[in-house]
């Protein structure tokens, strides 16, 4: 008796390895996801705060903090968010290359390549960003320089972290102020990037380790949170307590030094806004009074900058009288040449000794110090183990921060070319009612579109280009290729 063969349609039968197309999803069933397990929700939540913080950095007018003005501690917005942010990177960067466990070493060049796509998208939304104006510090460009700079970190242990951060947060904003002192200055585009500018790698990159070294302990558990959020209040205490002592000292032992934080103090902030005194940096110690209260007969005066509303005026003569008296005795130059006789008077009239206390016992937001890095850290460590300890429990309380801190970029985005088309390029604006509309703008737009249309459009582009770039045959893995094509088969 023969053998009969039935034909089988396979065109019409699904591979074996193919899985079975998953059911669409509806709105309750993403937000049910997106606040429970396995998501880690409290991370999601501390980056919601750290992207409403900008906001309010960016366009909230709040008074000098007082104690006994409850509204003025919204001040501490300016610079912490951005160290939360800092923080909360170098947790996402561990959490991308493999949480808890430490990636194996044949699985680096795909996590470097990643990273680098990773870091290389974000860069280019904030060079946009920049490039259209925006009247904002934009965080994005040197966002993205950090996912490049974690990739030696990759395989280093919590402890080990750790170990890497305490000596460049103790040493590297001293070295960087004793460099920038010596050379007089001196800065391009590089050192304005990572060194001298509002985001200093300094300051950045060991806060982005102890992040790394966050992402790696177990979250889920309460006691590690419980622990993460003591370390951060003792640190963020203790760190408040001696800047405040320090400022008092070097204040009665050293009135040079009062004199130059006074006046660094006003130097750069989130916005290039004036600050809470209405002070913008570069009023220098010329007292500033309303327009009105001027006699302009005989005045000169210049129009407000973008960057600075107020008004300058001067004799309409004083600008010949200057140079006159410049051409009667030596010239600047003449005093000032750049050559190595001059260099002593210069390097004097830099201020060494102020600018390396300033790099140790700042306070002032984006100062960059050594005390900065400790306190802001250590209020960044606080809010990320209170969001993990409260996540379960206010989870759905909290999904507005959630749905926020699921797409950060979109919304960081997103504010930025609001302050953009509300302002102009360059342009600045201080309103509290502008803060709240956009606030609550951006928790009804994140979570709408999380519900209906899951991940952010900014997070789903950077995530691409991560893996197209990590999909990429390495140097090495094409050479393997080549080798088995030509190799003689047996």
């Amino acid at each position: 008796m023969g053998t009969t063969y039935y034909p089988v349609v396979t065109s019409l039968l699904p591979p074996a390895s193919t899985p079975a197309a998953s059911p669409k999803l509806g709105p309750r069933e993403r937000l049910t996801r997106l606040v429970n397990p396995p998501r880690l929700n409290g991370l999601d939540i501390a980056r919601g705060l750290a992207i409403l913080g900008m906001v309010a950095a960016h366009l909230g007018d709040f008074p000098p903090f007082a104690w006994s003005d409850p509204f003025s501690y919204l001040n501490i917005v300016y610079g912490n968010s951005s160290i939360l942010f800092a923080v909360l990177a170098g947790v996402s960067i561990a959490l991308l290359t493999g949480r808890e466990r430490l990636p194996e070493t044949e699985d680096l060049p795909r996590l470097r390549l990643a990273l680098v796509g990773r870091g290389a998208a974000i860069f280019s939304i904030g060079l946009a960003l920049e490039l259209l104006g925006v009247g904002i510090a934009v965080i994005l460009t040197f966002y993205g320089v950090l996912y490049v700079a974690a990739i030696p970190a990759l395989r280093l242990r919590p402890s080990h972290l750790i170990l890497c951060a305490l000596p460049l947060a103790l040493f590297g904003p001293v070295l960087v102020t004793l460099l920038e002192a010596l050379s007089l200055g001196a800065y391009g585009a590089g050192s304005n990037l990572l060194m001298v500018g509002i985001y200093p790698l300094t300051t950045w990159a060991p806060l982005m380790l102890v992040g790394m070294a966050l992402g790696r302990l177990p979250l889920t558990r309460p006691r590690i949170a419980s622990l993460i959020t003591a370390i951060g209040a003792a640190l963020a205490v203790a760190g408040t307590l001696l800047g405040l002592a320090l400022s008092a000292a070097l204040g009665f032992l050293l009135p040079e030094y009062q004199e130059y934080s006074s006046w660094s103090s006003t130097g750069y902030s989130s916005s290039w806004e004036p600050d809470s005194k209405g002070s913008t940096g570069y009023e220098d110690e010329v007292p500033m009074v309303p327009f009105d209260e001027i006699d302009g007969n005989g005045m000169l005066c210049y129009p407000p900058m973008p960057y600075d509303p107020s008004v300058y005026c001067e004799p309409e003569d004083y600008s010949d009288a200057w140079i006159d008296a410049g051409s009667s005795s030596s010239s600047y130059w003449d005093e000032y040449g750049g050559d190595w006789s001059t260099y002593p008077e210069r390097l004097a009239d830099m201020e060494p000794l102020p600018m390396l206390i300033d790099s140790v016992v700042s306070t002032a937001p984006h100062s960059g110090s050594v005390l900065e890095i400790f306190t802001s850290g250590g209020l960044a460590l606080f809010v990320i183990g209170v969001t993990t300890l409260l996540s379960r429990l206010l989870r759905w309380v909290l999904l507005p921060l959630s749905a926020i801190g699921t797409m950060p970029l979109t919304a960081y985005t997103l504010h930025a070319l609001v302050i953009l088309a509300l302002t102009g390029p360059a342009g600045y604006l201080n309103s509290n009612p502008a803060c709240l509309l956009l606030s609550l703008g951006l928790v009804l737009a994140c979570t709408a579109w999380a519900a209906f249309l899951g991940r952010g459009p900014l997070e789903r582009f950077t995530a691409r280009s991560a893996r197209w770039l990590s999909s990429q045959p390495t140097p090495l893995q094409r050479a393997e290729t080549s080798t088995a094509d030509t190799k003689p088969h047996q």
